[in-house]
């Protein structure tokens, strides 16, 4: 069985968890924090970051957008990367777009309300988290607004467009940020809240603050 090394409260680990459960692989999620000594960790990741990956045939590499490429070569009923070529382009600069500029603001007030305090014996900065609130998260959520429809992100279909959005989303969905101001974003939550793939994935993360 494939192994994904990582915590599932890491937004890029639970980018991975949600993909392998979309597309209804399986894996065992082995608990391993960034930069840990563990051998075979270190083999996947040579920088130390999580997720990082090893295949059922015990080849090993990391970063979530390459673990998500691979599972796609992989036998499944789900695509995550659309056919059609404009709407591949799309779903592939979303993704791009939430695993950098989204996620440096989602992550990071994350990070400073949840991660920080309860794993490394981190001080909130309330200047930052104002920030984050008042200025930096708004603007990626408007931008955000304006990609949404009353379906998936990308066409009629769930694509890694959604679950790379969806992994940012998670992490204000942990905070109950107010998305009141943006509706369409609101309801897509919504919808998301009601798939398997999310529940799941809230459910795991849930787990593990408990025990932390």
């Amino acid at each position: 069985m494939a192994v994904i090394y990582g915590v599932p409260i890491s937004p890029f680990v639970r980018k991975v968890m949600m993909a392998h459960d979309v597309k209804g692989i399986e894996y065992k999620l082995q608990i391993t924090v960034p930069q840990s000594d563990d051998a075979d960790f270190r083999a996947a990741s040579p920088l130390g970051k999580i997720p990082a990956y090893t295949t059922d045939d015990g080849f090993s590499f990391a970063d979530s957008a390459v673990i998500i490429a691979y599972l796609e070569r992989l036998e499944s009923p789900v695509s995550l990367y659309p056919q059609d070529n404009n709407q591949y382009a799309h779903a592939l600069w979303l993704e791009r777009y939430a695993d950098t500029q989204m996620m440096s603001a989602t992550a990071a007030l994350f990070y400073q309300l949840v991660i920080g305090p309860k794993f490394f014996n981190f001080e909130t900065v309330d200047a930052r988290v104002k920030e984050l609130n008042d200025q930096l998260i708004p603007a990626e959520l408007d931008y955000l607004e304006s990609q949404m429809s009353d379906s998936w992100l990308v066409g009629e279909t769930i694509s890694i467009a959604d679950i790379a959005v969806a992994a940012n989303l998670i992490s204000l969905f942990h905070l109950d940020f107010d998305l009141s101001k943006w509706p369409n974003t609101q309801a897509y939550l919504e919808r998301l809240k009601v798939s398997d793939f999310f529940t799941r994935q809230v459910a795991s993360e849930k787990s593990a603050l408990s025990r932390a």
